[in-house]
């Protein structure tokens, strides 16, 4: 097994929007509720997990996979409005989609140019310089 990310070693820091750790929680409480089998490939997972509130309920590893990214050296940031006025920009820019975009348009209010990112998307914006998860 490799060594932890820099990030949680503290080698570096990393800067994300709380929109993003909602995002990931979201995913993985998908992500578990498929590989227990509440729901398949074909259903829509958040519409199944909408309609039943007692499966949510069981779910517990969505939550561990969260508290690892929020136990990493990461900075906050918040979203304001020209955040999201930035973010239509972005789309009208690019074509990115919405949680997309709003990264985007943080990174430009910020001034931050580098992204560690496994969506392949983000290389299609000028001015970034993506990087896998597992460079940093």
């Amino acid at each position: 097994m490799g060594q932890p990310p820099r990030c949680s070693r503290e080698q570096i820091f990393g800067i994300t929007l709380f929109e993003v750790i909602h995002e990931a929680t979201h995913d993985f409480m998908r992500a578990e509720a498929r590989a227990k089998g509440l729901f398949t490939a074909q259903e829509k997972g958040a519409k199944y997990l909408s309609r039943h509130p007692q499966d949510v309920m069981q779910l517990t590893d969505y939550w561990v996979n969260t508290q690892k990214i929020l136990a990493l050296n990461l900075v906050f940031l918040p979203c304001e409005e020209k955040i999201v006025i930035g973010a239509q920009r972005a789309r009208a820019e690019t074509g990115l989609l919405t949680n997309d975009s709003v990264i985007v348009a943080a990174m430009r209010e910020y001034g931050i140019s580098k992204i560690a990112t496994n969506d392949t998307m983000f290389g299609a914006v000028n001015g970034l310089s993506v990087f896998g998860p597992t460079d940093v």
